[in-house]
Parts: structure tokens; C-alpha cells; sequence
């Protein structure tokens, strides 16, 4: 409180009478040529505070500085680049390059529910694609491609040898849920959720693809379609009798340095399929005198082989929400898993191996990195002994420091359900996708690129939608919008770029919009990024984004 006549020193904490400076000592701070100066100082300090407060507000960052490509080129010149700078650059790069209906001649078509690109076609270059049209059948067809990386299936004919209809049906089969390609042993591998006909499972076919590497005709494709291959059905002969009824979710083909053919997820646990078919080992407990072990392998969604260890290690996980380190040497009670907050619909192993790439449901989406979570290993070695799921937890008195470790190792206690003992560690991801949104759907549109560190994963809260990620830093770098059917758009990270007409007109077209369930990056010969490919729409499209320019002529 200023009194007047009298001068507040802060140090003493009290008040002094201002004196004339011919009564005061010189040196007095209650003189009152010395309260004058210290007025006229504190009121220029004031007023050089307000303008540069003013001048901080007049001076903005430029534009351009905030594009990925430029301004992440200016901060690694000063040493500030961002962690996903790479990926940014790479996201906001990407163009339409059209879409190509996938469907019969005459037929309306359905949405891709699965689907596999093939870049193998070294002589043309063009796609040949796969897809599944509402789980019923399996298509095939050429994309042709122009020199700006667009699809273009009018100078099909006009410029290629092909032979036969555009898009034709390679085999009916029943609730198809998942399309891949085993390279080594050239084979295309289809899994089914139809458990039986009659005494034989239906849950994994094969068959060889038509390639003919003699003919050195530029114009003539690698892959000839139709293949007029029979399909081989894989797990023929009946199971065990603890998995005599099983539906598959996924195949996950081995690459090349594994001497097995594929891992499969079904209803039942994992099965292991070699190339001399119908050999098979079921990596799942037969029988087991608790729950607690049936459980962990009830629904298997997702499966990858770890980077280095691919002969004899994978991952996998499903419902419950149980991320498995499994070993092909070892019995399947001792394998060390992870428990998750939520079922388990995706999973990539990252380069080095200790990193995870886990999507799930309630919004579920981040890196695990098991060298610092804690996880969970089974007891006993025979098939029949039951995982302890709580093990180390036992007393009373450990728990106190389990707790401790916990909140030092990103592990989080959840309450174990009625009937189990203490409580079961929920391990918490080093990066989370806070904006990723997928409640329910166990089968959506998930893809993962290694060299752009690009993962591009569908939403649910906003049907017709793909966000594309950093995988460094988990932030949404661009969402990709297929609202209006055959001419996806993008928008901002934040999705507030288009006008509040546009939206309009996009939410009504989104009313009976399914989320998309089919994504998938492809590298072609020729190419230095991959392409991304998104089964979309309501009539069966399939659309490609490329890295690039609109059109030639304009400037990059």
C-alpha cells in the first residue's frame, strides 16, 4: 500500500518518511531526489514491457514455416527438427491418385472387406490386385498405373496383352476374414471364419498364382488372371478334440528366413503351418483343469514374427486383451505375455524387436516396449498345467514393492476378476495415440509402414475416415476423408479445413457409410515410397494415395 509522503522499502519491511535531499544521507533510498529516480525507472520499464508485449503479438511465425517439408527443412538447419519430421513430409506428400471400382460386370458391388496388393510385377509395373467383396468371394484384376503413379484401368486393354474380363472371381468362399501372400513358396493364403464342411475345416485355402517369368514381353503382366490354380485346403483332416470346431481371424505368412509357411489365429489358439502341407502344429493348450489358461488363447486377431528371431519367436494377441512372446521351442504354458487394457485387433513388431505396435479396441493404440513392462510367465512344462497369471504376487507383504516397481516400469494394477488372486499388472504403452478412435469394431482398416514410420488406421467415431500417424511420436499427422463416394479428400490433423457447408454435405453422405476395414502399403519396382492402398466406399472401391504431385506439369 502506497502511503503518501512515505516510501516502502521491501528489504526492512517498513515505511520511511521522504526527506529533502539536503536533510537526508546521500546515499538514503527514502531521499526524494532518489524516489523520483526510481518512479521515472519502474514507469520506463513499464511502458518498454508494454511494447514488446505488443510487438510479441504483431510478429507471427510464417506460414510456410509450418508446412513439414520447408519449415522441417529451416529447423534441421538451426538443429531443432522434429522427431517425425520424416513421416509429416511423407503424409502431407500424399495425392489421390484415383480409385478403381472392384466388382463384375453388371454387379453393384459391396464394400472391400479384405484385400492384397501385389508389387511383385517388376516388368509392367502395374497392380494386381485381390479383394474380398463383403466376405463372399475372392476377385482378382489388374490396375494399371501411368507415369504420375495414377490408376487408370480405361488403357487396360489398349496397351497391355490381358486377356479375359477386367475384374474376374478366382473362388467363392464363405466369411472370408483375411488375404495374404507367402513369397518364398508363392502362394496365396485365405483364411475363413466357416469352421466345417461336413468333417473337414474350411479356415485356410491356398493356391499358387500364375506367374510367367519366361515371357519377356514388357506388355504382357507377371501375374496371369485368372490363375486356373486349384486352391488346397490347408487344414483338411479332422482336429484334435480340443479344436475340432474353430473359426480363423488372420494369417500372418512367414517370411523368408522361416522354414514354416504361416501362423494362423483362430477361435481355438495359433496354428503353425508348414510348407509340406497338410503338416500343422496347434501352438494352444489342449486341455487345461482352470479357465484361466483356455481363456488367454480364445480369440487370436493378430499375429507378427519378431524381426530377428523370425523362425522360432512371434507375437500375438487377441481377446482377452493378452500380448504373447511365443517360442515354437518351448511349450506354450511357459510362453510370457502382457496384459492389455483392451482386446488385442492389431499388432506390428518394429524394428529391433523390443517395440510393439499394439491396436485395440476402446481406443487403443500405442507402443509397448517390453524391456521396461513388466510381464507374465506360465508355470510348468507339460500342456495340461495352467498359467499363473498372477505369479510373484502372492504375499502380502511383495505387494507393496510390486506396486512400487509398477509405477516405476509403466505398469498400472488393475483388480483381477471374481475368483483370482491379487491383483494383474496392466502395462501402459512408452507412446500413446491419444486421438486414435476405435470402440467395437475388431475388424477395421489398420496398416503400418516401416521406412516412412506411417501408421495409417481407420476410425469408427467418424465412418469413412483413415488417420495416418507418426509411429515416434504417436501424433496425428493428416486424416483422409471418403465421405463423398469415389472422391476422397483430405483434411487437416485437426479436421476443421473444410467449410461448415462441406461438412454438412459429407455428414449426410456418411449415413449408412461402412468403417473401413481394408488398408494396406505397397512398394512397387521403380518406386522409392510406398503407396497406400484403402478399400472404400459403399460400391467396392479401391483408391491409392501416392507421394507426388497432382499432375506432371505442376511444380513439386
Amino acid at each position: 500500500m502506497n502511503i503518501p509522503g512515505y516510501y516502502y522499502d521491501p528489504e526492512k519491511q517498513r515505511y520511511f518518511k521522504i526527506e529533502n535531499n539536503k536533510t537526508a544521507p546521500t546515499d538514503a533510498a527514502w531521499s526524494s531526489g532518489n524516489v523520483k529516480r526510481r518512479k521515472l525507472r519502474d514507469a520506463d520499464a513499464a511502458t518498454a514491457l508494454r511494447h514488446a508485449t505488443l510487438a510479441k503479438g504483431r510478429i507471427r511465425r510464417a506460414r510456410v514455416l509450418h508446412e513439414p517439408l520447408t519449415g522441417g527443412f529451416f529447423a534441421r538447419e538451426y538443429g531443432a527438427a522434429r522427431a517425425d519430421m520424416h513421416a509429416a513430409c511423407f503424409a502431407e506428400g500424399l495425392r489421390n491418385k484415383g480409385c478403381i471400382p472392384m466388382r463384375l460386370p453388371g454387379w453393384p458391388g459391396q464394400p472391400i472387406t479384405s484385400m492384397y496388393v501385389s508389387g511383385h510385377d517388376y516388368r509392367t509395373g502395374m497392380c494386381t490386385v485381390y479383394a474380398v467383396p463383403n466376405e463372399t468371394m475372392l476377385l482378382a484384376a489388374y490396375f494399371p498405373r501411368d507415369q504420375n503413379k495414377r490408376l487408370d484401368q480405361r488403357p487396360l486393354r489398349a496397351n497391355y496383352l490381358v486377356f479375359g474380363a477386367s475384374c474376374c472371381v478366382e473362388r467363392h468362399i464363405p466369411q472370408i476374414s483375411d488375404v495374404q501372400y507367402h513369397a518364398p513358396s508363392n502362394r496365396m493364403l485365405i483364411t475363413s471364419r466357416q469352421p466345417f464342411d461336413g468333417a473337414a475345416p474350411n479356415s485356410l485355402w491356398a493356391f499358387h498364382p500364375r506367374i510367367d517369368d519366361a515371357d519377356e514381353d514388357p506388355l504382357r503382366p507377371l501375374w496371369r488372371l485368372p490363375s486356373y490354380s486349384p486352391f488346397t485346403n490347408l487344414l483338411r483332416g479332422r482336429a484334435t478334440t480340443a479344436h475340432n470346431s474353430f473359426e480363423a481371424h488372420c494369417v500372418a505368412p512367414a517370411p523368408d528366413s522361416s522354414s514354416s509357411l504361416c501362423m494362423v489365429g483362430t477361435s481355438r489358439g495359433v496354428v503353425q503351418c508348414h510348407p509340406d502341407a497338410p503338416s500343422r502344429d496347434w501352438l494352444a493348450p489342449q486341455s487345461a483343469p482352470g479357465r484361466d489358461l483356455l481363456d488367454l488363447f480364445r480369440d487370436i486377431f493378430a499375429i507378427d514374427y519378431h524381426p530377428h528371431q523370425s523362425d522360432v519367436v512371434f507375437r500375438f494377441g487377441g481377446r482377452p486383451g493378452a500380448l504373447f512372446t511365443a517360442d515354437t521351442r518351448t511349450p506354450c504354458t511357459t510362453w510370457s505375455h502382457l496384459r492389455l487394457p483392451s482386446t488385442i485387433t492389431r499388432l506390428r513388431c518394429l524394428d529391433g524387436g523390443n517395440q510393439v505396435l499394439v491396436a485395440g479396441l476402446e481406443n487403443q493404440l500405442g507402443v509397448y516396449d517390453l524391456r521396461f513392462a513388466r510381464s507374465s510367465r506360465g508355470t510348468g512344462g507339460d500342456a495340461g498345467d495352467k498359467i499363473d497369471i498372477d505369479a510373484g504376487k502372492r504375499s502380502r507383504r511383495k505387494r507393496s514393492q510390486h506396486n512400487h516397481f509398477n509405477h516405476n516400469h509403466n505398469v498400472s494394477p488393475r483388480n483381477s476378476p471374481k475368483g483370482g488372486g491379487g491383483s494383474i499388472a496392466i502395462a501402459q504403452p512408452v507412446i500413446r495415440f491419444e486421438r486414435y478412435r476405435n470402440a467395437a469394431h475388431v475388424d477395421i482398416g489398420f496398416a503400418y509402414d516401416e521406412a516412412t514410420g506411417i501408421v495409417a488406421a481407420a476410425h469408427d467415431d467418424v465412418p469413412g475416415t483413415v488417420a495416418l500417424y507418426s509411429v515416434r511420436t504417436g501424433s496425428r499427422l493428416r486424416v483422409l476423408d471418403f465421405a463423398s463416394e469415389g472422391k476422397a479428400g483430405s483434411s487437416s490433423g485437426d479436421g476443421s479445413s473444410s467449410s461448415a457447408g462441406t461438412s454438412r454435405a459429407r455428414d449426410a453422405e456418411r449415413a449408412d457409410l461402412p468403417v473401413i476395414r481394408s488398408l494396406q502399403f505397397q512398394t512397387f519396382p521403380g518406386d522409392y515410397t510406398p503407396t497406400l492402398f484403402v478399400g472404400s466406399g459403399r460400391r467396392g472401391r479401391i483408391t491409392a494415395f501416392s507421394f507426388g504431385v497432382d499432375d506432371l506439369e505442376d511444380e513439386a
